[in-house]
C-alpha cells in the first residue's frame, strides 16, 4: 500500500442526536502513516467524529470508507473494523475484574482467534513497550491513571491495528501523569502507526502531528500542517481558539 493511500475517508458526514446536530458535512481523510491531531473546544464534535469512524456511533448521513469500502454498508464486519481501527478512550475502559495481562489478552483470543500463549506473548511485548510489563499481574484498581492509560494503549496495540484513534487520552490524568502517556504516543508516532488524536495538548499537536484539524460547532474550520495552523491560521475562529488556549 502506498504511503499516501487513504486509510480512512469521511465524506459529507453528519450526526444528530435528536434535533441537536453535532456534525455537519464533515470531509476528512487520514493517510497511511499520518498522525492527525483534532483540536477544538469541548462540544465541537471531535469525539463524536472519532466514535463515528469506529462505528461506536452510527452516522446520520454521509459515508465513511476504510480502504475504499464503505463501513456503513449492510453486513459490514464491524468487529474486524474495530480490530484494525483501534481506540484508546479518555476513561481507559479497562476491565476492572481482569489483570493487566488479561485485559490485553481477551480481545486477541475472542476477535483474532489467537491461542492464549500467542495472545500473552503479544500482550507482554506491548506491555513492555509501554513500560507496564512489571504490572502484568496487577488489577487496574492498583494502578495510577497514567499507568491505566498505558495499559489501555498496550491493549489496543495487541490487536495489531492499522490505525489507532485516541479520544482525549490525557484529559482524565493528573498533570504529572500526562507526560508519561504523551511520551508513549510520541514513540508510536515514530514507528509510522497511523494515528488520529483528539487532544487538548497543543504542544503535542505542534510537535508530532503531520496535520492539525480545528473543529468548531460541528464543522471542520481548518485543516493544515501544524506550523501553518499554529503560526498563521486562516480563519478568525481558529485564531480566537488558539488565543484562548495559548499558554
Amino acid at each position: 500500500m502506498s504511503e499516501h493511500e487513504p486509510v480512512i475517508q469521511v465524506r459529507h458526514l453528519g450526526k444528530s442526536f435528536g434535533d441537536h446536530e453535532v456534525l455537519r458535512d464533515i470531509d476528512f481523510t487520514a493517510a497511511k502513516g499520518e498522525v492527525v491531531c483534532i483540536i477544538g473546544s469541548s462540544g465541537s464534535g471531535k469525539s463524536t467524529l472519532l466514535r463515528c469512524i469506529n462505528l461506536l456511533e452510527t452516522p446520520s448521513s454521509g459515508d465513511i470508507l476504510y480502504h475504499g469500502q464503505s463501513i456503513l454498508e449492510p453486513g459490514y464486519d464491524q468487529t474486524k473494523l474495530r480490530a484494525k481501527v483501534g481506540m484508546v478512550f479518555q476513561q481507559f475502559n479497562l476491565f476492572n475484574n481482569l489483570s493487566v495481562l488479561d485485559n490485553c489478552v481477551v480481545g486477541q483470543m475472542k476477535v483474532l482467534g489467537k491461542s492464549r500463549k500467542e495472545a500473552q506473548d503479544m500482550a507482554l511485548s506491548f506491555l513492555d513497550r509501554v513500560g507496564m510489563a512489571p504490572f502484568a499481574s496487577a488489577k487496574p484498581r492498583q494502578l495510577s491513571g497514567g499507568q491505566k492509560q498505558r495499559v489501555a494503549i498496550a491493549r489496543a496495540l495487541s490487536m495489531e491495528p492499522e490505525m489507532l484513534l485516541f479520544d482525549e487520552p490525557t484529559s482524565a490524568l493528573d498533570p504529572e501523569m500526562v507526560g508519561e502517556v504523551l511520551s508513549v504516543m510520541r514513540g508510536l508516532a515514530a514507528t509510522g502507526l497511523t494515528m488520529l488524536v483528539v487532544t487538548h495538548e497543543m504542544g503535542f499537536a505542534r510537535e508530532v502531528a503531520r496535520r492539525v484539524v480545528f473543529m468548531d460547532a460541528g464543522v471542520i474550520v481548518e485543516d493544515a500542517p501544524p506550523d501553518k495552523l499554529f503560526a498563521n491560521p486562516e480563519h478568525a475562529r481558529t485564531q480566537a481558539f488558539l488565543a484562548r488556549v495559548a499558554t
